[in-house]
């Protein structure tokens, strides 16, 4: 078996990856973490960047934020944007959904992978996504997704065609039944920088749970989609 871990952070991908671990997905979550990751990238043929400011370290950013991140992707083809999102548990909103968009559009724009943050802010993770056209987006991975069937029939109804679930340890252990709901060729598995031994662990019960699909070749496969587009 191998695997892909769809979501990672710096602080961890610097001390491990397990054997069956093929590649990782290490997103930034603030301005500071770029410098960095760049030089990690460039070092290890095995990571794949993504690059935004998280919504829990927006006291960090500063103007132009959009254009710097839009810059950076130019230069670097395969780089995608993330972790970048909307937590309803922490301070302004506004200040979220402004920096949000302004993350979102380079996405848009530059046709790259986005890991996308949603705790509790489904109803304007929603608003926001209906002011694009479908045609526009590109691939959109909800990371450490933890929706109900009414947020899952509704990415899938509305953006079937982009949209991406990454589950975690606590995805596949505490809601098996949503997980029935999601399409096998719609599923990544991630550490989020935890243990990324729990991979293979993940995707069995993912196995399990869709009837003993072949559910490792299928999520490898989605997530090479994923790191494809960006």
């Amino acid at each position: 078996m191998k695997s892909i871990d769809a979501h990672s952070h710096i602080d961890y991908i610097t001390h491990r990856i397990q054997p069956n671990v093929v590649g990782t997905v290490v997103c930034a979550v603030q301005e500071g973490d770029w410098k960095c990751l760049v030089d990690i990238a460039e070092m290890r043929d095995n990571v794949y960047a993504a690059f935004g400011v998280h919504p829990w370290f927006l006291d960090s950013v500063t103007d132009g934020v959009e254009s710097r991140l839009e810059d950076l992707l130019k230069y670097n083809p395969n780089f995608m944007v993330g972790e970048i999102g909307l937590d309803k548990y922490k301070p302004d909103m506004e200040k979220q959904i402004t920096y949000f968009i302004k993350q979102f559009d380079v996405a848009v724009k530059l046709q790259r992978s986005v890991f996308i943050h949603c705790v509790g802010a489904w109803d304007k993770m929603f608003y926001i996504l209906k002011q694009y056209n479908n045609t526009d987006l590109p691939k959109i991975i909800f990371h450490a997704f933890n929706g109900g069937e009414d947020i899952i029939n509704n990415l899938l109804k509305h953006y079937n065609n982009n949209v991406m679930f990454s589950l975690d340890k606590n995805a596949v252990y505490d809601r098996n039944c949503r997980i029935q709901q999601i399409p096998i060729d719609k599923i990544l598995v991630e550490s989020d920088a935890k243990n990324d031994s729990d991979l293979v662990k993940i995707i069995e019960k993912i196995s399990e749970i869709k009837n003993n699909v072949n559910a490792d070749d299928i999520i490898y496969n989605n997530t090479l989609r994923v790191l494809k587009n960006g």
